[in-house]
């Protein structure tokens, strides 16, 4: 009985603008349990993560030279282009047999360009045409 009559009082005190001395310890909790659950989810990542092998800049970087790149183009007027130079669709073909040869370790990938007039039936067979002829990755610029 004694708690009620003293809470009783604390609360009368409090409302009549009096100062209280009692220390409110929930906030402190909600504080240290979202510490806690912090530290609860952090932990996981910290013990399962792992060392990456990184290579030395040395010799063999700076005698690295970039790939040539296969860069298709379809402009507005419906010209077809590879790496400037105008083919026709059946010279497409030809194009990339020339430069994906069987002894060549290049990576089968385009790069697409298209006119923002080009249509999307002509953007499309062009795309079929590459996966046809096994282009295995095809970048759109």
């Amino acid at each position: 009985m004694a708690k009620k009559s003293r809470a009783a009082e604390t609360l009368k005190r409090t409302l009549r603008g009096g100062l209280s001395a009692d220390i409110n310890v929930t906030p402190f909790i909600d504080v240290l349990m979202v510490l806690l659950i912090f530290f609860l989810v952090i932990t996981p990542i910290i013990l399962f993560s792992f060392n990456a092998e990184l290579p030395q800049a040395g010799a063999a970087a700076s005698a690295w030279q970039p790939e040539e790149e296969f860069v298709l183009t379809l402009t507005d007027n419906h010209v077809l282009q590879v790496n400037g130079v105008e083919v026709s669709e059946e010279g497409l073909v030809t194009k990339i047999n020339e430069f994906f040869t069987a002894e060549s370790k290049r990576e089968r990938k385009v790069i697409f360009n298209g006119g923002k007039k080009a249509s999307y039936e002509r953007v499309m067979r062009l795309l079929d045409l590459l996966k046809k002829n096994g282009i295995e990755a095809i970048g759109i610029r």
